[in-house]
Order: C-alpha cells, then structure tokens, then sequence
C-alpha cells in the first residue's frame, strides 16, 4: 500500500514538473480551481472599495449637515442611519464627532471631524469570512452656525 502512495506520489510530480506540454486531469482541475480562487478574492476586494467610497460619501454628507447645523442632532443621526442603511458591504457602523466644544453645539469657525467606522470581511464564496479588516473614513469640517 505504502508503495501504491509512493508511486502515485511521483507520477503526480513528475507530471506537474514534466515540460512536455501535455496536461492531465489533475493539473486542469488545479489550475481551474485557482482561477476560481483569485476571482473570488478579486470580486471581495471591489467590494471592499466600494463600500470603502460609499463611507467617505456618508461622512461628507454628515460634515455638511453639522457645518449647517451647527452641531449633532436628531436630524444628524436619522441621516446617518439612513446613509448607513444605503452601504452595502460593510457593518457595524457607527460615527463619531470630535470637537473643542460640545457636540450639540460647535460655534461658528469651530473645527470638528467626524469618523464613520464598519467592518467588512475578506472570504472568498459563501462568505467565509476568513479575514475581518475594519475601515474608517474620517472628515473634517468648520461650523457656520453662530450660537449666542
């Protein structure tokens, strides 16, 4: 038995070194499979820069509202949610605004940056999820509301 394996074991070498140019079942079916494999990697990857441009739309969109506003509010968040709702690819996310003042209220010619963060995941078909990679889109903007 042992010696079967052996043998096996060299001819599929000996095939997968050969520089005849013949090709055999096992190197067609080897060859296929990664094709499939990097098309696979291929398609996850657009789609983490998609979803990795659809943030960055969501954080412009929030810093314009706060610049307007003059800080965070229920309208900020119902706006988030649904820019969020909107992201396919990504999950978990969540915004943070940063600021000098408080949040509800950032003065006129105060700066603020806003940060959107989610997961998403490389893992080929079927969704294996083999590799949890976090992105973060960050923007930066200046309140024009004036508070008395």
């Amino acid at each position: 038995m042992e010696k079967k394996f052996r043998d096996f074991r060299m001819h599929c070498r000996r095939l997968l070194q050969s520089e005849k140019g013949e090709i055999s079942y096992i190197s067609t079916f080897i060859y296929i499979l990664v094709a499939v494999i990097m098309i696979a990697f291929i398609i996850n990857v657009f789609q983490i820069i998609s979803a990795k441009q659809q943030m960055d739309h969501a954080v412009d969109q929030i810093v314009k509202q706060i610049q307007l506003n003059g800080g965070v509010n229920s309208e900020t968040d119902s706006l988030f949610l649904f820019l969020s709702g909107e992201i396919s690819g990504a999950e978990g996310l969540e915004y943070t605004v940063e600021c000098s003042d408080s949040e509800d209220r950032i003065q006129i010619g105060s700066p603020f940056y806003v940060t959107v963060t989610g997961r998403c995941s490389l893992g080929g078909f079927w969704n294996f999820r083999l590799v949890n990679l976090t992105i973060r889109s960050v923007g930066a903007g200046v309140s024009e509301h004036y508070w008395k």
